[in-house]
């Protein structure tokens, strides 16, 4: 698993990274203390702090790991 940490300022900011990470093939979650969320549901994702930094765990190889990061790489820290 690759992890990062990431953060949102705005709602729209989740609404964008939850429809970029639907499309993706593998799992990733996003992980805020002991909680950890499915990054494709948006539920899941407002059910977290996102006040602060949370880590995202991407389940991919390193290829396909990159190329998303780099569509969400605003919300990277």
């Amino acid at each position: 698993m690759i992890k990062k940490s990431i953060k949102f300022n705005t709602v729209n900011d989740i609404k964008e990274f939850v429809n970029i990470t639907m499309t993706q093939p593998f799992d990733i979650d996003l992980i805020a203390g002991r909680y950890t969320a499915d990054a494709k549901s948006i539920l899941s994702v407002f059910g977290l702090d996102l006040g602060r930094e949370v880590t995202l765990g991407i389940h991919a190889d390193e290829a396909a790991a990159a190329a998303y990061l780099r569509r969400i790489a605003k919300n990277l820290v």
